[in-house]
């Protein structure tokens, strides 16, 4: 009798002590500042719990996920019954737009964590749209005016995207034009409320690119009031999209390399024209040799516009042991000061030397 009434007091006990715990009841897990404008400041809100349980509660620590947001909560314990407050502080400096944030609470009950969050938009100064969204198509600031896709292997593709604010009073239809069959652009969402943001997103195919080496390509971003008659301005905006397309050779066998084409120069890293007169065109050449086993085929001979140099090739596919001839042609009329210094870059299929880059030089006596 005496062990089996020790074992009834004990299983009492325990039981009792397991119903004894702090419990959590939450009377806001969730903050919308509305809009708040940038140059008034850092905004707060006040989140409260209750200790529902029949044990101190005690709030461990508290996380969040950027410096923009900080968080303030009771170090001491929270009596059955009492209630307290969490403080979430929000900066908007430079930072425009809407935003969520969340902050993780962690407690001494069941469940431990809580996830508490914040929301808002905020109206930008004019020196963070300056800063930010820097480029101006009407009213519709947009964050760059160029998508750089960097180098590219044939047949890869790659998607980026930039941002736009509506810094109107009005909603915007925001539209791109200049789709290509390897520039896939998107506006989403192309209707944008006052003080809201879009994104231009484009997919970049490069397998279509018109061109080997850089293509530059636009796309013209434009936008205008829904409402009308409206204060809003209707705009539009160039946006450059490039690329470096090069040859892919990661997939060739050890034959194929050891067969490939092997480009050669006879002019070395640079075509020396002396000097010329200012006002006249003088006409270089150099040749291309392949040393390889296999067809070495030039994909393209590139300097830049609006330097006075003009280059072509009697042929672009050139055979083992075989040559082709490349001419360039300066018209001095078009350059400015008393120096040539151009750029010729010729891209091919020689995996050991895809890309070489020729300097132009000379002197232009004025």
């Amino acid at each position: 009798m005496k062990r089996a009434l020790h074992i009834a007091l004990l299983l009492a006990t325990i039981a009792l002590s397991g119903a004894a715990q702090p419990e959590a009841t939450w009377l806001e897990r969730q903050h919308d500042f509305g809009v708040i404008r940038e140059e008034n400041g850092k905004v707060t809100c006040q989140m409260r719990l209750v200790n529902t349980g029949n044990e101190p509660l005690l709030v461990v620590k508290a996380q969040v996920g950027c410096g923009c947001t900080a968080i303030n909560y009771p170090q001491s314990e929270i009596l059955p019954g009492d209630t307290a407050t969490i403080s979430i502080t929000y900066n908007p400096s430079g930072r425009p737009g809407e935003f969520t944030k969340q902050a993780i609470i962690f407690t001494n009950t069941n469940p431990k964590r809580t996830i508490l969050e914040i929301m808002g938009n905020v109206i930008p100064t004019s020196k963070t749209l300056d800063s930010q969204y820097p480029l101006q198509a009407g009213s519709l600031r947009i964050s760059q005016k160029s998508i750089p896709f960097g180098e590219l292997k044939k047949g890869e593709n790659k998607t980026l995207f930039l941002s736009a604010y509506n810094a109107s009073t009005d909603t915007m239809i925001v539209t791109v034009d200049g789709a290509l069959p390897h520039v896939k652009p998107a506006i989403v969402p192309d209707t944008v409320p006052p003080a809201r943001v879009t994104a231009l997103t484009v997919h970049y195919i490069s397998t279509h690119a018109l061109l080997w080496g850089l293509n530059d390509d636009i796309l013209t971003l434009s936008c205008a009031p829904l409402h009308q008659p409206s204060s809003v301005v209707s705009g539009k905006a160039d946006i450059h999209v490039m690329a470096q397309v090069m040859e892919r050779f990661d997939r060739l066998t050890d034959k194929e390399l050891k067969e490939a084409p092997v480009v050669s120069v006879d002019c070395g890293e640079s075509l020396d024209f002396g000097t010329i007169t200012a006002g006249e065109t003088m006409t270089r050449t150099f040749t291309i040799t392949n040393k390889g086993k296999s067809l070495l085929a030039i994909r393209r001979l590139w300097v830049p516009e609006g330097e006075g140099v003009t280059v072509n090739a009697n042929r672009t596919e050139i055979k083992r042991g075989k040559s082709a001839t490349v001419t360039v042609t300066v018209d001095t009329s078009q350059i400015q000061g008393e120096l040539l210094n151009v750029p010729l870059t010729l891209l091919c299929n020689d995996p050991a030397s895809p890309r070489l880059t020729i300097r132009l030089v000379g002197i232009i006596d004025k």
